[in-house]
């Protein structure tokens, strides 16, 4: 209907249907650029009865209305135009007339912008060629011979097209993945949904691996209530290469119970710590879906990266003024077998939330943990932990902090029984100076705490976790904030911060490395910078820093991560243009996009990702490079909007 447009070819047609349906033309015919006619054209409108209030920047044409907008003619009985957005409405004999179609309604809406809308009681005729395309409202589109074009060229030909014109989820086969990886071969992903019921659904997945074998994967999902909701993921390969089982779960379970209580668990288990390192994430695209809104599994896709998987059992009780629970939680290794590692199998605890009175507040926390596992050291801890706090002063604050504690464990196989008693100690000064500009304000926060923790003889102590290890401290601990926040129109914002602390107790090197630490926002620049600094080696001992240069056709910014402790020395760099191209004058909707992270202590180039996008208004292409050290996969995927995807690499 437009020129240079995005159309889906057919062969014969006309196209009736009574009653109200979506105005297909979005599907064959969107445009490959956008237009912004009325800044670019002019817009000729005729009638009868021609007005135009200006308040509501909306022409009102009745009788004999005759609207042209560039290659476009829209004749009616009456119309309302919005000048600013390009939406109309036009009733009564409609007729629309472009250079590849005319359209005929009882009434439409239509935005001349987009060139988009809905028709009343409608037909479509295509003039250039012969068309035969059905469309059944709320159910498909089908088309025979369909042919996708761009600027008049045939890109992608299929005998047959179909596609779902559905505003609910319906029971079928999803579009299959192809492609090919060093590693795994030749790849066939095929999954096939099953909507159960409104609230509930189910996946399965097939998938074939030239060089692996076959894996079988199932995703359940359902959702009873806002409290009560849950997921299931499954999956299974028997590795033909390397004559191994892999099995991957995954679950979370939220439930409302009775009297107040609510139940929650989180699953995540693999049956090889090399699961990841083998497979990589068999999950990825299938669970945790963009319709449930967040990760409820609590870890990205790349598994491979995680030191550990956790997974949690929890009832919980909340009263006035704070809750009691009952905690399972067992954590497993990726990196070697997971014996050693004390699980929480279980832990009760009761938490006093902060009580205030005046200055003073206190809070409380009590906690009973049976440490279990399969190699070392196990038992049962109590805990208790109340904490005192006192604050006074506004334009400079003070605050006190004591926090006593004793803990008590009763050791399995040892025949002997340990207890600690310990308190700490923080006390607090800060205070804020500030300044408003004109354009920018400006506050400086510096602050002085001292942190004491006594000696304890931890001998006899066991280590589960961070609460058994309490080293001696005495610091004093030293911050110098300054922020700089700007107006609206700027939108910049600005934060430096020096701290340090200085040991009572290491005579030696008393003070600790200097940490900088720099955020900047703005509208073409970004920068964050964390580096510590060590004052008797006089040398930079971490650094983690990025910076963001942006721009109205994209970005560019250079990352470097560096640890001395561990050797590691990394840079990243990357980079993203959009709508860079043009072709005859008009820019191509086009988008490219590049990451590279590089190894300067030898390994090199650790990994290489190229992606370039380009988005029509009813379909697009990607194409995608991935390189590792040892593997790299190459993807290309065609997408019809509303519709899914296919993926060959």
């Amino acid at each position: 209907m437009i020129k240079n447009s995005c159309q889906l070819i057919v062969n014969s047609h006309q196209f009736k249907k009574t009653g109200f349906f979506l105005f297909f033309l979005f599907t064959f015919h969107f445009s490959l650029f956008t237009f912004h006619c009325f800044a670019q054209d002019d817009v000729n409108i005729t009638a009868d009865k021609l007005e135009y209030p200006a308040e509501t920047n909306m022409y009102i044409a009745k009788g004999s209305v005759k609207i042209v907008y560039g290659d476009a003619v829209l004749t009616a009985d009456e119309a309302y135009l919005n000048k600013t957005t390009g939406e109309a409405t036009a009733a009564g004999h409609v007729v629309y007339e472009d250079l590849e179609a005319v359209v005929t309604a009882e009434k439409m809406e239509l935005n001349f912008m987009t060139r988009l809308g809905t028709l009343y009681n409608g037909n479509i005729f295509y003039k250039s060629r012969n068309y035969h395309v059905k469309i059944t409202l709320h159910e498909s589109v089908k088309a025979k011979d369909a042919v996708f074009y761009v600027k008049g060229m045939p890109l992608f030909y299929t005998p047959y097209f179909w596609a779902p014109l559905l505003e609910e989820r319906q029971t079928g086969l999803l579009i299959p993945h192809v492609g090919f990886n060093n590693t795994k071969g030749f790849m066939y992903k095929q999954g096939f949904f099953w909507a159960i019921e409104r609230n509930r659904d189910a996946t399965v997945y097939l998938d074939y691996f030239s060089k692996k074998g076959i894996g079988k994967g199932l995703d359940y999902r359902f959702i009873e209530s806002p409290e009560t909701s849950g997921e299931l993921w499954v999956y299974h390969l028997r590795d033909s290469d390397l004559k191994r089982d892999f099995l991957e779960l995954k679950s979370y379970y939220n439930q409302e119970l009775p009297a107040g209580m609510s139940g929650y668990s989180k699953l995540h288990f693999v049956n090889s710590f090399d699961y990841y390192k083998k497979l990589e994430s068999t999950s990825a695209n299938r669970v945790g879906l963009s319709s449930w809104q967040y990760d409820v599994f609590g870890v990205g896709f790349e598994e491979r990266l995680q030191k550990y998987l956790e997974s949690d059992i929890q009832l919980s009780k909340p009263f006035s003024g704070g809750r009691t629970y009952v905690l399972g939680q067992y954590r497993q290794s990726l990196e070697e077998s997971s014996g050693d590692i004390p699980q929480s199998l279980p832990e009760a605890g009761f938490i006093l939330n902060t009580k205030s009175k005046g200055p003073f507040s206190l809070n409380m926390s009590f906690t009973g943990t049976n440490f279990w596992r399969k190699e070392g050291l196990e038992g049962q801890r109590l805990d208790i932990y109340p904490n005192a706090y006192f604050s006074y002063g506004r334009v400079v604050n003070f605050t006190q902090k004591v926090g006593l504690r004793e803990t008590a464990y009763f050791l399995k196989d040892s025949g002997e029984n340990a207890n600690r008693e310990i308190f700490d100690l923080r006390s607090g000064l800060t205070t804020r100076f500030y300044r408003d500009y004109e354009s920018v304000m400006h506050l400086i926060e510096p602050s002085l705490e001292y942190v004491q923790v006594p000696a304890v003889n931890h001998d006899d102590i066991p280590e589960f976790d961070s609460v058994d290890s309490m080293p001696q401290t005495s610091d004093f601990v030293y911050s110098l904030t300054n922020r700089f926040s700007g107006n609206a129109s700027n939108g910049s914002d600005a934060r430096f911060r020096l701290s340090q602390s200085y040991s009572l107790l290491n005579v030696e090197r008393p003070f600790a490395p200097v940490l900088a630490e720099v955020d900047l926002s703005s509208k073409k620049l970004d920068v964050d910078v964390s580096a510590s600094y060590d004052v008797y080696d006089r040398t930079v001992t971490e650094t983690i820093t990025s910076v963001t240069v942006k721009g109205k056709k994209g970005s560019a910014g250079i990352g470097k991560n560096f640890r001395r402790s561990t050797k590691l020395d990394q840079y990243s760099v990357e980079a993203g243009l959009h709508d860079f191209l043009k072709v005859r004058g008009k820019t191509l909707p086009v988008d490219l996009s590049g990451r590279l992270w590089y190894d300067v202590k030898g390994a090199g180039v650790q990994e290489l990702n190229i992606k370039t996008v380009y988005k029509s208004q009813c379909w697009g292409i990607t194409v995608a490079y991935i390189k590792k050290p040892s593997e790299y996969q190459i993807t290309v995927g065609i997408e019809f909007r509303g519709f899914g995807s296919i993926k060959v690499g």
